[in-house]
């Protein structure tokens, strides 16, 4: 028995070894995967946002461009002096730090209105622009077409200016009476564009592969780039990710960040510490827990008979674990179960009403419970569903199926968490358990109506009311000593919502504004 046992006791630890350090293997190369996929969707939330802020300001520049072509179209229409639209191009360079020049170009590429921003280092004699690409470009456009050019280093008299500027040309050409008289245009500084991405790691080529932004100290601005963007580490993931823009088709820009491999390093090398110390620890505790075995086989049957229960009380957890609404659900209908028992041993009509409405109010919760248990997605449910069940089943308790009430419910693809989902349930089972009180007291036949709209996340619009008789004019929905009012008051503060009542309709209406309230988890 002892040899047989010792022989166990070594394959046994032996297959335990190998157990501990593959899966220790296998937790090191998932969370290096999982690290990665983290840094690599930080990359690309990172130049989506970018490529937005970007899109931003070439839809800006482009408005910008054909607002003063407008004004200098009616400025020459009425023969206004020039130097009325330059001095209304100044003020303009002057609110706008982005440009650094604006021109007014006549039908023979000759500069007749030219304005510097106050810090610019270019001179302002007009110049001949006949020759250049933009010019011919924009000549050749219909009426509002605007011409974007290239991002290249600002040209001054023949010469790239010196400091360099980044430059973008918006232009757009000027019709009087259907006839071609100039273009009009706008220099963008794009290097203001470009400081945005500091502390950023983003580097910027322009269409020619040139590099005109980078955060990284190696990188020569305004040359060729020669970085492999498909470049892949060891364990086969890209270096680099990289995000192509073509505003409207006019550009094809890139912009591209490398992955933080420092940081993937560092947190893989305190992980690999962190279970390699683990697995070691394991490892010596099976071979001590070995030893105790041997030691104490006598005893092997009792521990055996511990290791079941401790596995069956494991396995009994989980199934609480998925089951937890389940059994809240089944508590809930208890509650229900007794509050109906205790009521029928009262026979004041009026004190049995309020636990028949108590009963109410935590069937809505138990609805939900409900819902969430047999939902794929235990966080959300599907609230036009919910709302469905909740006025069929006081409308069958409170009138009977014989009863013609209808019910209209809009609730399209609303779905909402545990934490909204039961004030505001309860809210509704306030509203339509009053409607059926008091609406339609001495009426068989009626109508309930839900409407819910979504605002801008988080705020939703709930509309809901009935046909019945109304509220009575003595009445101040807002201070009374309703226990049913004043818990719907309370509850629409609950979700930081506004409830009003909306007399424009005929029974009673209220038009309810919510919030969904934050899951805490």
């Amino acid at each position: 028995m002892g040899r047989k046992l010792i022989i166990t006791s070594a394959v046994l630890f032996l297959i335990t070894c190998i157990i501990i350090w593959n899966l220790s293997l296998q937790r090191i190369d998932l969370f290096h995967k999982n690290i990665t996929l983290v840094e690599e969707i930080t990359a690309k939330n990172k130049l989506k946002d970018a490529e937005s802020r970007l899109y931003e300001l070439y839809s800006i520049s482009k408005k910008n461009v054909v607002f003063l072509r407008d004004l200098i179209e009616l400025d020459l229409k009425t023969n206004t002096p020039l130097e009325i639209p330059q001095q209304k191009l100044s003020y303009f360079l002057n609110i706008d730090p982005n440009y650094f020049q604006a021109r007014y170009i006549d039908i023979k590429g000759m500069e007749v209105i030219k304005v510097e921003s106050k810090d610019s280092s270019v001179g302002s004699s007009f110049q001949f622009k006949g020759n250049r690409e933009y010019f011919k470009k924009t000549l050749n456009l219909n009426k509002g077409e605007v011409y974007v050019s290239h991002m290249n280093l600002n040209i001054e008299n023949n010469k790239v200016e010196i400091p360099h500027r980044p430059t973008i040309r918006f232009f757009t050409p000027i019709f009087i009476d259907q006839t071609l008289n100039g273009i009009v245009g706008l220099n963008l500084n794009a290097k203001n564009w470009l400081d945005s991405f500091k502390g950023e790691d983003i580097t910027f080529l322009n269409s020619k592969k040139e590099i005109f932004y980078s955060d990284s100290g190696d990188q020569k601005l305004y040359v060729p780039s020669t970085t492999d963007l498909n470049q892949k580490d060891p364990f086969g993931n890209a270096l680099y990710y990289k995000r192509q823009i073509s505003l409207e088709g006019n550009q094809l820009w890139t912009i591209y960040t490398k992955l933080d491999n420092l940081s993937i390093q560092k947190q893989l090398t305190e992980y690999k510490k962190s279970t390699y110390t683990t697995a070691t620890i394991l490892t010596v505790g099976v071979v001590l827990f070995l030893c105790i075995i041997y030691l104490l086989y006598k005893k092997n049957t009792r521990i055996d008979s511990l290791n079941q229960t401790i596995k069956n009380r494991l396995n009994e957890r989980d199934t609480l674990l998925k089951e937890i609404h389940h059994r809240v659900k089944n508590n809930l209908q208890v509650i229900t179960s007794l509050l109906s028992l205790q009521s029928s041993f009262i026979k004041d009509d009026k004190i049995k009403g309020l636990f028949r409405y108590s009963q109410y109010r935590i069937n809505s919760m138990a609805i939900i419970h409900e819902m969430l248990y047999r939902s794929k997605d235990l966080s959300r449910i599907n609230y036009g569903d919910y709302v469905q069940q909740l006025a069929t089943t006081l409308v069958s308790s409170m009138k009977g199926s014989d009863k013609k009430i209808d019910l209209k419910i809009v609730a399209e693809e609303l779905h909402l968490n545990l934490d909204t989902s039961v004030p505001l349930g309860l809210m509704i089972n306030e509203i339509i358990t009053n409607s059926l009180k008091y609406g339609f007291k001495n009426k068989n036949e009626g109508h309930i109506a839900i409407k819910f709209e979504k605002l801008q996340y988080p705020n939703f619009l709930l509309h809901i009311g009935d046909n019945g008789t109304g509220f009575s004019d003595e009445i101040d929905f807002r201070n009374t000593k309703s226990l049913g009012l004043k818990l719907i008051h309370m509850l629409t503060l609950q979700l930081k919502g506004t409830i009003e009542k909306d007399n424009t309709e005929n029974g009673t209406h209220y038009i309810i504004t919510f919030q969904e309230i934050e899951q805490i988890s």
